[in-house]
Order: structure tokens, then C-alpha cells, then sequence
């Protein structure tokens, strides 16, 4: 049985505090307060460092996964700085979960930004740095994940209960992540998006995809450090200076994860009680569509209505779990089939829970872009596209 390591608070402080500071993990050793695997760390914004009003905006993020060996499973994060005006692509990726590769009714789902050759994500602790060429990267992934203590496998059966795992919205570079991908034997299908207001959209569709993630990711850290915390004020140590300075250190994080977002992107959460992963509710396909449908709306609010048929856009409002789903996440063979026809039903009242659905409704509303009057697919692979060329940027599709 492998060896746990929970960081410490100071530990955590110091990365909360150090904007340039990497983070290298044992992929299922290493766990943060409240044992959740502290590789899965949901991507924070860093909204006071960040500047989303001047026309040569950025944003600063936090546990931006890139550089990490899945062989020897190990996992490093990075702060990374996010040029806005340099976005010129949004894709929306489906991944089949079939052994080795196969095509079936499961799939992860994630939003791609591409950002143009010249203006790229930028990791921080490599962008001063006197050697070397680049700090740079030419893609961002973010993906909505299922967060777990690493002794808990997943289950997409046991994900219809929501109250057996947290949720995460991770962040990767691009590559990191097609090469975790490619090992499994895992291809991508891209679907390239067409926002309202050109790159004024898809700067938007990125704020809000990670205005939603770091609300969840905050309270979620909230709850975990509070249920820390308690566990060691309970067993405090007797002598004064050292409680003094735990208490403090706890009380800074919780300050640090208060941080208001700004006024610009301010958005309605999901409400707390609806912040927990669920595999046909809140799961990597409904909360990616949930961000590009929330965003369209807005941009539609702000007079952005270009290629847009409204008739046919679906409404950003996620589905609601029903009892039938729990019981079937803990119920044997005879219960499973015994809830059948709920399931059915519930799929025929929300198709858009099932990934495959997904490219078929923003098509419908005009939300993707065609080639051969059919909506462009994008195979990449090791026997297909490769998305990365060879000086290392995105391989230009155009």
C-alpha cells in the first residue's frame, strides 16, 4: 500500500503566496487536506494579479498542469500568464474512454484555446529566465474532473451519486495532455467553435469556463481546509506559539480563497450544493456545454448575435438530479435493470447529457464551424492529425 503525504499548511501557503513557484507531485501519494490527490488541484484564478480591461489583458493561473512524466507518475504545476488578445481558436474535444482507444458511449469532454503563434501562454517561473529559449506554450485545455482521494477508483456508475466525488475543473497545456492521451491509445475529435463577436467571444467563452471553474474550486478548498482545520484544532498542540502560528496560517488561507471575482465576468455560481461531481448532471459534458451555451447568452445580451440562430439555442440550464440515480450507483444487477426505464426516460427528456449529443446541438444553434457543408471534425492523433508541428506550436489547420 503506498506511503500518503498531506501538505502541509505552510506548504500551502507558500504556493498559495509564490506566483512563480512550481509544484512537482507524486501523482498518488501526494494529497491536500482533507485527502483529495493534490495532483487534481482545480485550476484558481488569480484575479488581483490578473487584467482582463486593457486592451493587451491577461489573466494569471494557478496549478496549470504541464511537464509531468505519467510513467513514473509524477505531476508538476505551473502559475502560467494568459494573454487575452491571444486567442484566436476554441475547440470543443471529445475523447473516446473505450479500452485501448475504442469508440463507445463514454467520453471525456474538454474546451481547447488556441492562441496565436506570437502572443502564447507563458509559464511564469520560466519567463525571466536567462537560459533556454521559450517560456511559451500554444494551447490550453481545461477539463471538468472527477476529484477523488487516489484509493478511490472512478466509477461512472458510482458518479450518480452525487456525494462520492468533489468536483475539479483542471487545466493542462495542450501537449502535456495529448501525451497522457496518446499512451492510452486515446485520439481527439476537435469541433471548432463560432463565437458571437469573433475573438471578443471566444475571450469571453474563456473567462467564463474559468469564472465557473474557480467558484467550485474555491468553496470545494473552503470545505477541505475547514474540515483540516477542525480535525487539528481538536488535537492542538498544548503549547501557545505553535497554535498561534497554525491558526494563523489556516486563517490566511481561507483569506487567500475569498478573493472576489471582478465585476466584468461576475457571474451566478453554481449554487454549493450543486458543486459536486455527478456523471449525467454536473460532468466534463454538461459543464463544458454548460460554459459555451452561458456564454453565448451573455454575448447575445451584449448585442453580439452574428451567426447565431436563436430559435435553436439551447438554454444553459444543467438538468436535475432524480432519485432513480443514486439507487442505481450503489444497486445490484436486478436494481439496475429494475431503473431502466427512468434512465430512459430521463435521456429522452435530456439528450444533451450524452457527449456524443453535444457537436449536434451547437451545430443546430450555429455555434460550429463547417467544412463540406457539415460541421467540421478534426481527427487528431499518432495515426492522424498530430495537433503540434514541429517547431512545437500548433500545427495550422487553415
Amino acid at each position: 500500500m503506498p506511503e500518503y503525504r498531506t501538505l502541509n499548511p505552510e506548504q500551502l501557503l507558500k504556493w498559495a503566496e509564490d506566483n512563480k513557484d512550481i509544484m512537482r507531485l507524486r501523482t498518488d501519494r501526494d494529497l491536500l487536506p482533507g485527502g483529495y490527490m493534490a495532483a487534481f488541484s482545480p485550476v484558481l484564478v488569480a484575479w488581483q494579479a490578473s487584467d482582463i480591461q486593457s486592451q493587451d489583458g491577461h489573466l494569471i493561473l494557478r496549478n496549470v498542469n504541464y511537464g509531468g512524466n505519467p510513467m513514473e507518475r509524477t505531476t508538476i504545476l505551473h502559475s502560467v500568464r494568459v494573454p487575452l488578445d491571444g486567442i484566436e481558436a476554441a475547440e470543443v474535444i471529445l475523447v473516446p474512454l473505450g479500452r485501448r482507444g475504442q469508440r463507445g458511449p463514454a467520453y471525456h469532454v474538454e474546451l481547447r484555446f488556441i492562441f496565436s503563434a506570437d502572443c502564447c501562454p507563458e509559464f511564469l517561473s520560466l519567463a525571466d529566465s536567462t537560459t533556454g529559449t521559450d517560456a511559451r506554450f500554444p494551447d490550453l485545455i481545461l477539463s471538468w474532473e472527477a476529484w477523488r482521494p487516489p484509493q478511490q477508483k472512478f466509477s461512472l456508475r458510482e458518479g450518480l451519486d452525487e456525494s462520492v466525488y468533489a468536483l475539479s475543473m483542471r487545466a493542462f497545456a495542450g501537449s502535456q495532455l495529448f501525451l497522457e492521451d496518446s499512451i492510452r491509445n486515446r485520439e481527439w475529435t476537435g469541433y471548432r467553435l463560432c463565437m458571437p463577436g469573433g475573438k471578443t467571444g471566444l475571450q469571453e467563452l474563456l473567462k467564463v469556463a474559468l469564472a465557473l471553474g474557480d467558484g467550485v474550486a474555491r468553496n470545494t478548498i473552503h470545505r477541505l481546509l475547514q474540515q483540516d482545520s477542525d480535525t487539528w484544532a481538536a488535537h492542538a498542540p498544548a503549547v501557545e506559539s505553535e497554535s498561534g502560528r497554525e491558526d494563523m496560517v489556516w486563517r490566511e488561507l481561507h483569506a487567500r480563497l475569498d478573493t472576489a471575482k471582478p465585476a466584468d465576468i461576475a457571474l451566478e455560481d453554481l449554487p454549493e450544493s450543486d458543486q459536486s461531481y455527478h456523471a449525467l448532471v454536473r460532468s466534463c459534458a454538461t459543464l463544458t456545454r454548460h460554459a459555451v451555451l452561458l456564454t453565448v447568452w451573455r454575448l447575445l445580451d451584449q448585442g453580439y448575435t452574428d451567426g447565431v440562430n436563436a430559435d435553436k439555442l439551447p438554454s444553459a440550464e444543467l438538468a436535475q438530479v432524480e432519485g432513480w440515480m443514486k439507487a442505481v450507483a450503489h444497486a445490484d444487477l436486478r436494481r439496475v435493470f429494475l431503473s431502466a426505464p427512468a434512465a430512459l426516460r430521463f435521456l429522452l427528456r435530456n439528450p444533451q447529457v450524452l457527449p456524443t449529443k453535444i457537436p449536434d446541438e451547437l451545430d443546430a444553434a450555429g455555434l460550429l464551424e463547417h467544412e463540406g457543408g457539415k460541421p467540421r471534425e478534426i481527427h487528431y492523433g499518432r495515426q492522424a492529425i498530430r495537433p503540434y508541428a514541429v517547431d512545437g506550436g500548433v500545427k495550422r489547420l487553415d
